[in-house]
């Protein structure tokens, strides 16, 4: 189940700031252990870049330019200092949760899903990767705190949901060799999940499984997105299976 509009628009605002603390802080020249071949001033270009992105997308309304940017004093290409990056990845995200609050959930919005084209998919996916990538800020300084649990919580099924499926979708070598469940052990939340040859299937709540993993929601939610080590977390069943998760062909390690 997703959670209210406004809840990922107030997520968006908090892990944006949080977002900004970090960048701040960091040495721009630092590598972003979570982001191989990164530094600080990339990850904040990249994240610039990704509000600028769905900002073109939200104005376009039905999608049919979905590779529209915006332009202008903070667009893409128009910053070079890593001062200036940081504050252009703030002024487009900051414009961008304006835009998705202004729009409603209901809002028209293009995404690669087949399924949900409004600006509430947007605000939801928006809320999870400025999570993640406060996360890999976060990381170039000093350890992370947890994404709160609810948010991380819905963003494991947002990654099955979203993701997974579309990046292993058809290749013969995208096997986790069993069943793997994660289950949350501070919030009522589990996933099931069968990948077979590029074919995703999965489901909420616990189950019988080749691999059960356990972590805190925050935990698990980085664990699906590659930014926490599976011997940070408690295994039971068969290591392979879960081990497998890490190394599927076509995963985003950013």
């Amino acid at each position: 189940m997703t959670l209210p509009f406004e809840t990922y628009l107030d997520a968006g605002a908090e892990e944006l700031e949080r977002v900004l603390d970090a960048l701040e802080a960091a040495d721009g020249s630092a590598t972003v252990p979570t982001c191989p071949g990164w530094t600080a001033t990339d990850l904040a270009g990249h994240l610039r870049d990704v509000y600028a992105r769905w900002r073109g997308r939200l104005a376009g309304g039905d999608g049919r330019t979905p590779d529209a940017t915006v332009t202008g004093p903070s667009g893409q290409g128009s910053v070079a200092t890593r001062s200036e990056v940081v504050e252009a990845c703030y002024a487009e995200g900051t414009a961008l949760l304006a835009e998705l609050a202004a729009a409603g959930p209901e809002a028209a919005c293009w995404n690669w899903t087949d399924a949900d084209q409004h600006a509430g998919w947007l605000a939801r996916r928006i809320a999870l990767e400025t999570a993640v990538h406060r996360v890999d800020a976060e990381l170039t300084a000093r350890s992370a705190h947890p994404v709160e649990r609810e948010l991380a919580a819905d963003g494991i099924t947002e990654r099955l949901e979203a993701h997974v499926g579309r990046e292993v979708a058809g290749d013969p070598r995208a096997t986790l060799g069993g069943t793997l469940c994660l289950i949350c052990s501070d919030v009522d939340a589990a996933h099931v999940i069968e990948l077979n040859g590029g074919r995703l299937r999965w489901r909420l709540g616990r189950g019988p499984a080749d691999a059960a993993v356990v972590g805190t929601a925050s935990e698990l939610f980085l664990f699906s997105w590659n930014r926490l080590a599976l011997d940070r977390l408690s295994l039971t069943g068969r290591p392979e299976v879960a081990a497998a998760w890490a190394d599927l062909p076509g995963r985003p390690r950013r």
